[in-house]
């Protein structure tokens, strides 16, 4: 190499310390802790798992539940005998989404439209459009002109007659102790009271869980299914381990997201703050020059 070179490569090997901006700059990037210079790596990972995981979770139906107030639980009372066997008074009923409201199922309603305070659980026997009547030569329950045999009936059945067409959009209620519930039958001479708006079905009781800790699932009203007036539905489902697990990395994707974002934050104020690379000003001397 010729000597000019080498005697060029001295001197900036040895003044670029002494150059205003670019010496603090190189040790500003050398003092850097190794995890600060390898943000862009952690970060491009955390954003893509993070973003999948609070995708995939959007998309799970407890998350959703969840995330629309409508996966709630309703605690019942000790004395609580109106819907008979359905459930065990002063059990926890875990709540489900409303969904498409069918015959047979057990909700829990605001009773705020009948003058009644706090919540009522009772079982939809019509929707809108149906006739409903009580009842035929064998007190069976009659709708749209077809009886149902309700297997799941106390012994006292309550039967005093009654006729109504329920309003679009709305449910007629019953309890399952039909000689110790208050239901639609209270105002059975004006169906547009007897029957609650669907806005007003809070939840559908999927599941109770014990005193003991211990969950089941509340039998399905086959009777309706048996009678060709409502669709099975599928089973529900408990939470499991996957159910957990889902919810784990909803939770840990929507950590690494925010982490992810606060690292991008953090390093664009530093950045700002140092004011990036400073331009070299030439020596008063230079200048005479």
């Amino acid at each position: 190499m010729p000597r000019a070179d080498i005697f060029s490569l001295a001197i900036f090997a040895s003044g670029v310390n002494s150059v205003p901006g670019v010496g603090e700059e190189l040790s500003g990037r050398q003092s850097r802790p190794w995890w600060w210079r390898g943000a862009p790596f952690i970060l491009l990972p955390l954003l893509i798992v993070g973003g999948f995981l609070v995708a995939f979770g959007f998309l799970h139906p407890r998350i959703t539940a969840a995330l629309d107030g409508s996966d709630q639980a309703v605690q019942t009372a000790a004395g609580d005998r109106s819907m008979g066997a359905a459930y065990t008074p002063g059990s926890l009923l875990l709540l489900g989404e409303p969904g498409d409201v069918r015959r047979g199922d057990v909700v829990v309603v605001d009773a705020g439209a009948w003058q009644r305070e706090g919540q009522l659980v009772s079982r939809v026997v019509g929707i809108g459009g149906d006739t409903v009547l009580c009842c035929d030569h064998r007190d069976a329950l009659v709708v749209n002109g077809i009886p149902v045999h309700e297997d799941y009936l106390g012994p006292d059945r309550g039967t005093f007659p009654f006729r109504v067409v329920v309003p679009p959009n709305s449910v007629f209620l019953l309890g399952d102790n039909r000689g110790n519930a208050f239901d639609s039958r209270a105002f059975a001479d004006s169906p547009e009271r007897a029957a609650l708006p669907l806005s007003a079905v809070r939840g559908r009781v999927v599941a109770e869980r014990g005193a003991d800790g211990a969950e089941r699932n509340l039998p399905q009203a086959g009777a309706f299914v048996t009678a060709g007036l409502a669709e099975p539905r599928p089973a529900e489902t408990l939470p499991g381990p996957l159910t957990w697990a889902v919810v784990t990395g909803f939770g840990f994707g929507a950590l690494a997201v925010v982490t992810g974002a606060a690292m991008v934050v953090a390093r664009l104020v530093r950045r700002r703050a140092s004011g990036g690379p400073r331009a070299v000003e030439p020596d008063a001397a230079d200048s005479a020059s």
